[in-house]
């Protein structure tokens, strides 16, 4: 079965494995499954997975290599599909640090983190002030602050929460992607099932002003999460070549690929949840995916920190324009750095 940690690397026909644009992508000092020179310690030499489009388990060939302090391990196997012969590498890296140590770094790996050298609002005065102060708070404690706060800003014009889901339901979008489910997302869904999209469509088609919690826009409802994910597992090969920014923090795949979405602007952009990072993104990172350009641009290293984002620009600098009747100094997307 799938387990926790392990990261889909390359599922593609296995003709492109090699491929310049669409083979697997290692930097040159990771050891490589697919080139000699390296010693292959596994202990056993199958482990079982889930088959990323059926979603059942699997077997794969295990491979695993010392890489530094870490054990890299790699998951492989050849399938049919459609006709069509598919390679898929699972990837997963294990520290050698002490018990103690790896249980510590779990315990503190849903914090908010925003590194200078990663987030594009880095630039905006404040922000990481803003965010320090809700370093230890608990992710249902920090959007139920943010939500109170629009409710008292906004008063009828901010669109309403509808009632939260099971989580069998919330955790089966993740089955999908064959993905651990993330916390902060599972709990967000159980207290919520996004915003009242109904009766945002009223006051849009009303002329009225209305104010909703992503940006000001709806925060999607599970139906159409699991809808939107079931359509992008049909597609994982991206169709033109994808810019991240950063550069190495999200993988050249198709739109919504092993991504959650929690946002949709109707016109085919979204905002996501990255279950399948490239080599120096975060699991569960926040990413922009817009149908037009090939950029990719990483908005926060979790949901969490993207909440707390939300909030400073709302709470301390004033509206931020959306279209739909409120306006600021300027939109949030003016805010985005997009080089280091």
């Amino acid at each position: 079965m799938h387990e926790h940690g392990w990261n889909l690397l390359f599922f593609k026909e296995a003709a492109l494995l090699f491929s310049d644009h669409y083979g697997i992508q290692l930097d040159a000092d990771v050891p490589n499954p697919f080139q000699g020179g390296y010693e292959n310690i596994a202990q056993k030499e199958e482990i079982e997975l889930i088959h990323p489009m059926t979603k059942q388990p699997y077997s794969f060939q295990l491979h695993e290599y010392a890489y530094g302090n870490k054990v890299l391990r790699y998951a492989i196997a050849e399938m049919m599909e459609n006709g069509l012969n598919y390679q898929c590498v699972w990837q997963k890296a294990e520290s050698l640090e002490p018990v103690n140590s790896q249980k510590e770094g779990e315990e503190t790996a849903g914090l908010i983190e925003l590194d200078h050298r990663f987030g594009i609002y880095h630039s905006v005065p404040g922000m990481k002030e803003f965010l320090a102060c809700y370093q230890d708070k608990p992710f249902l404690e920090l959007w139920q602050e943010y939500h109170e706060f629009l409710k008292a800003k906004f008063g009828d014009s901010a669109v309403p929460l509808l009632p939260g889901n099971a989580s069998e339901d919330i955790e089966a979008v993740f089955q999908l992607c064959g993905a651990e489910p993330v916390e902060d997302f599972v709990s967000l869904y159980r207290y919520c099932d996004g915003n009242d999209l109904d009766l945002w469509m009223e006051f849009v088609e009303a002329g009225l002003p209305v104010y909703a919690h992503i940006t000001g826009y709806p925060l999607m409802n599970l139906r159409e999460i699991r809808l939107e994910a079931e359509e992008a597992v049909r597609e994982a090969i991206s169709r033109e070549e994808v810019q991240s920014i950063p550069e190495g923090f999200v993988k050249d795949n198709f739109m919504l690929a092993q991504k959650i979405p929690i946002y949709h602007d109707g016109g085919g952009n979204f905002i996501a949840i990255d279950l399948d990072p490239d080599t120096k993104g975060h699991y569960g990172q926040i990413v922009e995916v817009d149908h037009e350009y090939e950029d990719r641009l990483v908005l926060a290293n979790s949901l969490k920190e993207y909440i707390a984002i939300l909030y400073y620009f709302v709470k301390e600098l004033g509206v931020i324009y959306n279209g739909e009747g409120f306006e600021g100094e300027k939109p949030i997307s003016a805010y985005i750095v997009r080089s280091e």
